[in-house]
């Protein structure tokens, strides 16, 4: 087991008082639905972006399969995120926005969100 694989062991099953584990986990939860969310939001404006760059006039094979993988990669997403116990509204209202991405800089962010909520 690794330094972190023993940390966290340590801190799961240490001496430590019930509410402090209450609230970890509490944590712990919040933080998996926020990146389920996040993951779900970033692959569905990859989606949106694969399919605008197919709407204009660019229907490569390549572009076609993108476009397709990455629409099939958000749906899967945003139901992983729902299974998760994220709520569907929240689901939903996070995928419309990331849908309605304009620049690179909305997309940039994201990435930024959902990566925080990985690490």
């Amino acid at each position: 087991m690794g330094t972190i694989g023993k940390w966290f062991h340590q801190r799961h099953h240490g001496n430590t008082s019930v509410a402090v584990k209450k609230k970890d986990r509490a944590r712990l939860e919040n933080a998996r639905l926020h990146s389920a969310v996040s993951i779900a939001g970033l692959a569905s404006a990859l989606a949106a972006v694969a399919a605008a760059e197919n709407t204009n006039g660019s229907h490569s094979k390549l572009n076609l399969a993108l476009a397709s993988a990455t629409q099939l990669m958000a749906s899967h997403c945003i139901e992983m995120a729902e299974q998760a116990g994220a709520e569907h509204d929240h689901v939903a209202s996070t995928v419309k926005s990331a849908v309605d991405i304009q620049t690179p800089g909305d997309l940039m962010t994201l990435t930024a969100a959902a990566a925080t909520g990985i690490c």
